[in-house]
């Protein structure tokens, strides 16, 4: 880890070479020599995100001087300007090393030949460069080429950084439209926010201001719907309503609403939005998701009017069911398997203790005495890893199954390519968006059954839609709900509480020691965080089976304050994880050892949203990590730190389909706006030895009493309804 050596400086010079350099995130490692008094240099590595930087490139760079322990003296860089390059020995050092075919030899003729004129010929006049002996036409396009390239790049990144912009996006954008990117930006900044991951609506509405782009004009009125849409769809949403983006111009956009309709006409005939009518409004899709809707919707319909198993084939079936591993199936459990065995699309639905994992491992020998190998899948890999272990069979996550493949961003099982599999069971289905449930009923063969395990009294998916409520509410397909708590799970007060809750009772507080459910009640903050603090480093360790805190976790309803994500995860992580080798972006920093979470689908590494890992190398000088996930270790780049966050606290919303050895739960009335009845039940069923609440028994009342669960703006049960 390196450790600061001085106090913030300011280095100007000339970039001599550059060791590293990620063409991707802009990271780099280079070798300058800055201007010292009366002309003498000093030779300074810098490392950080010196995107726009060439070899002869100016830069006048502010940060501070760290000594590390392999490589010595490094000056951080925070933040820098780009600069010509800005001498005549820059210009030939340049044309050297960066332009392919040209050498020291040649470049030295031609900073002799042109003199202190090289700048101004290579600007106005690049291809004067034939007039030096050994150059001809196709060396002097290189040249001229690379050289138009490099400005553009320069003049780009001073651009972004005098609205505010990190260097780091201007080599996406440079690479996304080339030379003409400067102007493509100053015509329509809105573009950024359309094509560049990192720059969202309110920054592009920064850079349309100043560049005296009206505020009513049609390019924010696009780039205004698609920000709306997008954001409605990371709170859950497939579709706004029309009247939703008419209120939000005029109240928060300052814009005409009237607008709306030229700003739809264009997006819909680009195919970037979809608007349809539904039974209560207007609604406006992006086109993704609403390709994604109508494909769930069909896919269902067919697969759930395909050909049954034989009745008498179902009935032997579940016979054997019935008698297998000496258990003694309920009459509810009983007709789950027969349900299950003669439709095509099933939905079986429960809360803890009700059986479902028993349904399942027995529906897997009437499958297999009907001659169907079926084939078991989830959302996560935590699900998936649980559903393999009780159950016996394999298992994968939904993304593993459908076979992502990089090279054409999509899944390689689809409808050219369906899944060879007659029957498909998906547990924790209420974690299922619409967009991966389109990808997965898309890739199954037209007479594939299909068994949908969850609870819908838990929180909808992460991501837009809220699939297996809407396909119980459709009434299309035959559901089982679950009501009976078996004898093993009623003498956990985990699973006891959690039903107390779902019926609106408040759960029943012991903390008796042999429990397994405790609440300590706390009324400041820092009370509570210093319980949470002593829960996790030493109280729970040592009990109730957990070994180490790292088989605990946090879980809250909130990101910021002082019992949100963020300050959690800096205490935790400042106690359990306090030194390591460490790599920082901004303010942010990850060091070896410390637990992470996903924040998004990246397809490419096969890591997903809310796939929790650990640091197990950190390698500063290369601004790269490797993380340990559940099913794959992945690598990151310094400009892929964006999609890490410190795991060792997370959102409850973050941990569906998760379990954990023990859960610590603030409930805080700090956490007012969030504390819900089906948040809270979902944070309790999380648990699976050891549940522990601390907070107030107001704040705790206040979730249990609040049943107001917001609807999520899909059509997917009305395109399913059947009269």
């Amino acid at each position: 880890m390196a450790t600061p050596s001085s106090a913030e400086q300011l280095i100007e010079g000339v970039l001599d070479h550059l060791l590293y350099v990620n063409d991707a995130t802009g990271y780099g490692v280079a070798v300058v020599k800055s201007y010292e008094q009366e002309g003498d240099t000093r030779t300074v590595t810098m490392v950080g995100n010196l995107a726009g930087l060439e070899v002869g490139s100016g830069i006048r760079a502010r940060g501070a001087f760290e000594q590390h322990p392999r490589y010595g003296e490094q000056f951080h860089v925070q933040d820098f300007e780009v600069l010509r390059p800005a001498s005549v020995n820059a210009i030939e050092l340049y044309l050297a090393k960066e332009i392919p075919g040209v050498g020291p030899k040649l470049a030295r003729r031609i900073a002799k030949y042109f003199g202190e004129s090289l700048a101004d010929v290579l600007d106005n006049a690049p291809m004067r460069v034939r007039e030096v002996n050994g150059i001809g036409q196709m060396a002097a396009a290189r040249i001229a080429t690379a050289w138009r390239d490099a400005s553009g790049l320069r003049e780009l990144t001073v651009f972004l950084r005098g609205h505010g912009l990190a260097a780091s996006h201007a080599r996406r954008i440079h690479q996304q439209y080339g030379k003409n990117a400067l102007e493509v930006v100053r015509g329509d900044p809105y573009v950024l926010a359309r094509t560049i991951h990192g720059i969202g609506f309110r920054t592009a509405d920064a850079i349309a201001e100043k560049l005296g782009i009206p505020r009513n004009s049609i390019q924010r009125a696009r780039a205004a719907i698609v920000h709306l849409l997008e954001m409605m769809a990371d709170d859950g949403h497939v579709h706004a309503p029309r009247e939703y983006l008419e209120e939000r111009f005029t109240s928060d956009l300052e814009m005409d609403a009237s607008l709306v309709d030229s700003a739809l006409n264009l997006l819909a005939q680009e195919k970037e939005v979809v608007v349809e009518r539904t039974s209560e409004h207007q609604a406006v899709y992006l086109s993704r998701l609403h390709t994604a809707e109508i494909a769930v919707a069909e896919r269902i319909r067919a697969l759930s009017a395909g050909r049954p198993m034989a009745s008498g084939v179902a009935e032997r079936a579940l016979k054997r069911a019935a008698s297998a591993g000496g258990l003694k199936l309920s009459g509810e459990q009983l007709k789950a398997i027969k349900i299950a065995l003669l439709s095509g699309v099933t939905v079986i639905t429960g809360g803890p203790g009700t059986g479902k994992t028993t349904i399942l491992r027995q529906l897997l020998v009437a499958l297999a005495d009907a001659g169907l190998k079926p084939t078991l899948a989830a959302p996560t890999g935590r699900a998936a890893k649980r559903l393999q272990e009780t159950t016996g069979h394999d298992a994968k996550t939904i993304h593993r199954l459908l076979e992502y493949a990089p090279e054409t961003g999509a899944f390689v099982r689809n409808q050219d390519f369906p899944l060879r599999t007659n029957y498909l069971i998906v547990d924790e289905a209420s974690m299922m968006d619409i967009e991966l449930a389109a990808s997965l009923f898309s890739a199954l063969l037209p007479n594939c059954s299909v068994l949908l395990v969850g609870d819908r009294d838990q929180l909808p998916s992460v991501g837009p839609g809220s699939v297996l409520k809407d396909v119980i509410a459709s009434g299309l397909v035959p559901v089982v709900e679950l009501h009976e708590v078996y004898r093993q799970a009623r003498e956990s007060q985990i699973v006891a509480n959690a039903h107390r809750l779902n019926h609106g009772w408040f759960p029943e507080i012991g903390n008796a020691p042999e429990g397994d459910f405790f609440f300590f009640e706390r009324a400041a903050p820092d009370e509570v965080l210093a319980t949470i603090k002593q829960l996790v480093h030493e109280r729970l360790v040592g009990r109730f089976g957990i070994k180490s805190s790292r088989e605990i976790q946090v879980l809250t309803p909130m990101n910021r304050g002082p019992l949100g994500t963020q300050n959690l995860n800096r205490e935790l992580r400042a106690l359990l994880n306090p030194h390591g080798r460490e790599l920082r972006s901004g303010d942010r920093s990850l060091r070896e050892g410390d637990r992470v979470i996903q924040l998004r689908n990246n397809y490419d590494k096969g890591v997903y949203n809310g796939s929790i890992g650990r640091v197990t190398m950190v390698d500063a000088a290369k601004g790269r990590i490797s993380i340990a996930f559940e099913e794959v270790h992945a690598d990151y780049e310094h400009g892929e730190l964006d999609q890490i966050a410190l795991g060792y606290a997370i959102s409850v919303h973050k941990s569906q389909g998760s379990q954990f050895p023990a859960v610590v739960i603030p409930v805080h009335p700090q956490h007012y706006v969030m504390l819900k009845r089906n948040l809270i039940y979902t944070a309790i069923t999380r648990a699976e030895r050891v549940c522990v609440l601390i907070g107030t028994k107001a704040a705790l009342q206040q979730a249990v009493r609040n049943q107001d669960e917001r609807r999520r703006l899909s059509a997917l049960a009305d395109r399913l309804h059947v009269d």
